[in-house]
């Protein structure tokens, strides 16, 4: 029964990790093509994505503080390294989708 809620959380974090991820992407695919509103709503829906990969995070940070992990597997580390790329992915698209609006207001 654990190791399935560990593997639910896992799962949950890199679904929507990915869903993250690549919700972010496409905001950079927009503002490529001067769509800013398109790009900011797909960084809308990249936070909500997130949202509930940090959910499922935190969620297994509780069962660890219970000691309910007793070891950390590779599916754990897979999902941990996909919210990493994918708050990475936001952080940098965040910014570059903000000069290229600003780009284009001065011009």
């Amino acid at each position: 029964m654990l190791d399935e809620r560990l593997e639910d959380q896992a799962m949950l974090i890199i679904s929507n990790a990915g869903a993250a991820r690549s919700k972010a992407f496409e905001a950079l695919s927009h503002a490529r093509k001067k769509d800013f509103g398109a790009a900011n709503e797909a960084l809308k829906e990249s936070q909500e994505f997130a949202h509930l990969s940090h959910d499922a995070h935190s969620e297994l940070l509780k069962m660890n503080a219970k000691g309910e992990v007793a070891q950390i597997d590779l599916l754990l580390t897979h999902a941990q390294d996909h919210l990493m790329c994918a708050a990475l992915a936001q952080e940098l698209i965040n910014e570059i989708v903000a000069l290229r609006r600003e780009m284009e207001e001065r011009s």
